[in-house]
């Protein structure tokens, strides 16, 4: 028999990329459909209940008895993404590689917010250094947690600009304490390598007048020595007006009321066409 703490991971791998990648792109997947039939009754499904009703119920499921990183990271797209702001003035990076770090959520749009997750399932061990290398490209930065644990990750950055939010029994986000702007440790290199190619390129040619005539091998290397001429700050801006223009392709299918807010931020990280969308919402009407 199956325990409680393995019936909840298990569930919980549902909520995935490659599952839904799966879902949109070929309009089934039968890892799900086989997860959903296991777990009939311990989700109380009902003959003949649509899959996104089923979705509703498993998810409600977690928020109660297993919230993950997904979980969270859900709710800071709804409540903050779509909440707060709209994708045609803001957008959203998911597991961002800074320096060497890898942020949960960074969300852009007239500034930036780097948002890291602390679940009741972590550990705060790696969170200093995990802030030392966001503020190397980051302004503000917010820590997320379980409103069970406020108190110990407010002890943990009292006297710093780090902000905290603090998840309700509801999951409704509170600010326990205010981030603020502090741009004294941004650094060129770790910005630098948080830009694709065509994104530094633009920047270093229209800062400069010209890209560097060099070879394809030493491209990086010249221009990352043009970009340490810009001002931190200033090259703080021009990095997040890069940044902000890596949009998803379907903003209103998105922003849609077909889209159950369970699984928004899944699809804001497959970045679904609109081939895909149509078959990812015939599939989530689709009867079991």
């Amino acid at each position: 028999m199956i325990s409680n703490n393995d019936f909840n991971r298990s569930l919980s791998k549902i909520f995935s990329n490659p599952v839904f990648r799966e879902i949109a792109q070929c309009g089934s997947c039968d890892y799900f459909l086989d997860k959903l039939k296991k777990y009939d009754k311990q989700l109380s499904v009902d003959a003949g209940m649509k899959v996104k009703d089923i979705i509703e119920t498993a998810y409600g499921y977690l928020i109660k008895n297993y919230r993950n990183e997904y979980i969270y990271k859900n709710t800071l797209v709804n409540n903050i993404l779509f909440g707060r702001h709209s994708l045609n003035t803001a957008t959203m990076l998911n597991e961002f590689k800074i320096a060497n770090s890898i942020a949960d959520t960074v969300i852009i749009n007239g500034t930036s917010t780097v948002y890291e997750i602390k679940t009741e399932l972590d550990s705060p061990d790696k969170l200093q250094k995990q802030i030392e290398d966001y503020k190397k490209a980051f302004a503000k930065i917010y820590l997320v947690t379980h409103h069970s644990l406020t108190s110990r990750y407010l002890s943990l950055i009292k006297n710093s600009n780090i902000g905290l939010l603090s998840l309700s029994g509801r999951f409704n986000l509170t600010e326990v304490k205010g981030a603020e702007a502090d741009y004294s440790c941004l650094n060129n290199d770790v910005m630098m390598k948080c830009l694709r190619k065509d994104e530094y390129s633009f920047i270093i040619k229209n800062y400069f007048g010209a890209l560097p005539n060099v070879s394809n091998i030493k491209f990086f290397i010249e221009c990352l020595k043009l970009a340490r001429q810009i001002e931190r700050q200033t090259f703080y801006g021009l990095m997040i007006s890069q940044l902000k223009k890596r949009t998803p392709l379907e903003r209103n299918a998105l922003q849609s009321e077909l889209l159950p807010k369970e699984l928004k931020h899944i699809c804001f990280c497959i970045n679904p066409t609109k081939t895909e969308f149509n078959n990812l919402f015939h599939f989530l009407n689709l009867k079991l």
